[in-house]
C-alpha cells in the first residue's frame, strides 16, 4: 500500500509551488528512449527517434501536482497523471495547461489501464512511496512490447555561489539529517542519499540503463528557498507531531543563518540565490514479442 505522506491541501500547495520543473533534457532522453521501438519496428534510424511520430498514450505515476506530467504533453497524445491523494490530483487539475493530459485518484499498486495499452511509464520522486513488487508488475502488465519504465528523482538543490556555495548547501544539509533526524522516512532517504540504488528498486528489464548527467537551475529567494523544505514529508512529520510553533522555529533559524551565511542583511523575501537541481535517471524497456 502506498504511504500517504502528501495528502494535506496546504502541503499540495506547497508542492506545486516550489518543486522543480524536469529538465527538458531528461524528458527528452526519456522520450527518445521510447521512441526508439518505433524507429525499430518502422526501420527508422535511431538518430531520428525525436521525429517519430508521438508515443500514444502514457500515465506519470505519483503525479504530485502535475510537474512531472505536464511536461510530457509534446510527446505523448495521451498523458494520464495518477495519485493516491485527492488534494495532489486537485491541485494539478487545477494547474493543468494542455488538453491531452488527465488526472486520476489512484495507488502505483492498482494502475487503472487495460493490458498492454501504455507505451511509457514514469515516476519522478514517488516510487519510494510504492510497493515496489506490486507497481512492477502493473506496469509490465499495461505496458505494450517495447514499452518502456522510466523512474528518476532529484537530489538537494545546490546553492551556485562563487563563495559560500559548500557552507549554504551544509545548511540545508544539516537541517535534513541532524535537525529532522528521526522524522525522516527510509524512503526519502533512499531518494536524497540513495539515488534508488537500493536492490528493490533494480529494474525488471534487461534492457536498461542509468543516466545522471542532467540537472536543472532555478533562481530563487531565501524564501521560496525555505518554502521548499516545508514540501518534506521529514519536515510535515516534525511539525505535525511538534506543532505549528516549532516548525516555524526551524525555518526561521534556516532562514537566519542561510542569510548570515550569505552576509547581506536583505529580507529573505528579497534575497535571490540559484540553485542546481541534479537528477538521476532508471530506465528499462520491456522485451518486444
Amino acid at each position: 500500500m502506498a504511504n500517504r505522506f502528501f495528502e494535506g491541501a496546504a502541503h499540495a500547495a506547497a508542492y506545486a509551488k516550489f518543486r522543480p520543473l524536469p529538465p527538458i533534457s531528461l524528458v527528452e532522453r526519456i522520450v527518445s528512449f521510447a521512441k526508439e521501438t518505433i524507429c525499430m519496428n518502422k526501420n527508422v534510424s535511431i538518430k531520428k527517434t525525436m521525429q517519430a511520430e508521438p508515443l500514444t498514450g502514457a500515465a506519470d505515476v505519483g503525479c504530485g501536482s502535475g510537474q512531472s506530467t505536464e511536461i510530457l504533453s509534446p510527446y505523448v497524445k495521451a498523458v494520464t497523471g495518477l495519485d493516491v491523494s485527492d488534494a495532489q490530483v486537485l491541485e494539478a487539475r487545477k494547474l493543468s495547461k494542455h488538453p491531452n493530459v488527465s488526472y486520476k485518484v489512484s495507488p502505483a499498486e492498482t494502475l487503472p489501464f487495460p493490458d498492454k495499452s501504455l507505451s511509457l511509464v514514469t515516476s519522478c520522486q514517488a516510487c519510494h512511496w510504492f510497493d515496489m513488487p506490486a507497481f512492477y508488475k502493473e506496469v509490465d502488465r499495461i505496458l505494450v512490447p517495447g514499452g518502456v519504465l522510466a523512474l528518476y528523482g532529484y537530489l538537494f538543490p545546490k546553492p551556485i555561489h562563487k563563495d559560500y556555495a559548500d557552507d549554504l548547501y551544509n545548511l540545508i544539509d544539516h537541517l535534513y539529517k541532524e535537525q529532522l533526524k528521526g522524522y525522516i522516512h527510509q524512503g526519502s532517504k533512499e531518494v536524497y542519499l540513495g539515488k534508488y540504488g537500493d536492490e528493490k528498486y533494480t529494474l525488471i528489464y534487461k534492457d536498461q540503463l542509468r543516466d545522471e548527467s542532467h540537472y536543472v537551475d532555478k533562481t530563487a529567494t531565501v524564501a521560496e528557498l525555505t518554502g521548499y523544505l516545508t514540501s518534506w514529508s521529514g519536515f510535515q512529520n516534525f511539525r505535525a507531531k511538534n506543532g505549528d510553533e516549532a516548525a516555524q522555529k526551524i525555518l526561521e533559524t534556516f532562514q537566519d543563518r542561510f542569510l548570515k551565511t550569505l552576509k547581506v542583511t536583505t529580507a529573505p523575501e528579497e534575497t535571490s540565490i540559484d540553485l542546481r537541481f541534479h537528477y538521476f535517471l532508471l530506465m528499462g524497456r520491456k522485451p518486444l514479442e
